[in-house]
């Protein structure tokens, strides 16, 4: 075909731009419709989503990922989310917890070892370890010297490891790895 005899639509700025507009408004349209996007000019935070964290934790326990815990947190605490995830080639159980105060923390229940737990974590190094005592059991702490890697509590409860993580005080910590510490494994039914 003879170039003057080509159609002459997309050879000007002027028809990419239309073409281009006209793809972003019916991308804008498709998404706006799903209602999967929204737009919050305010500042002031949304509720919290809420988990049934029981059953999920019961349905953990009948499984049989090991013996489960089912704390009775703080009041004012919200469990927001629940899922199982894999620690050093184990199963293990994590719920987090919005405190009373707005922070935030997780709990993650599994059959690792202890001394181990805290390397398979994550990736993140946290050379920084030191004990303490809660409950009558000795917490292990890791911490490292970048501020955007969490801190672990790391509790040995004898059927189970327990691994406090979040972005919370040390006294949401202390109450969080209480409340397990407290708390009977659920049965297995």
């Amino acid at each position: 075909m003879a170039a003057e005899q080509r159609p002459k639509i997309f050879e000007g700025a002027k028809d990419i731009s239309l073409s281009l507009a006209v793809v972003v408004i019916m991308m804008l349209l498709a998404v706006g419709a799903t209602g999967l996007c929204s737009i919050n000019s305010e500042t002031k935070q949304g509720a919290v989503q809420e988990v049934d964290e029981q059953t999920f934790l019961e349905t953990q326990a009948r499984a049989g990922v090991g013996a489960i815990r089912n704390p009775d947190m703080p009041e004012g605490w919200e469990a927001n989310a629940a899922r199982r995830v894999d620690l050093g080639g184990e199963n293990a159980t994590v719920v987090s917890w919005v405190t009373a105060d707005q922070g935030f923390v997780e709990s993650t229940q599994t059959q690792f070892a202890a001394d181990k737990a805290g390397e398979e974590y994550d990736a993140n190094y946290r050379g920084n370890a030191s004990t303490r005592e809660v409950g009558g059991k000795t917490v292990r702490v890791l911490e490292s010297d970048e501020e955007s890697v969490r801190r672990l509590w790391i509790t040995d409860l004898g059927d189970a490891r327990l691994i406090i993580s979040g972005a919370a005080n040390d006294s949401d910590f202390e109450a969080a790895t209480a409340a397990f510490i407290d708390a009977a494994p659920i049965a297995e039914k």
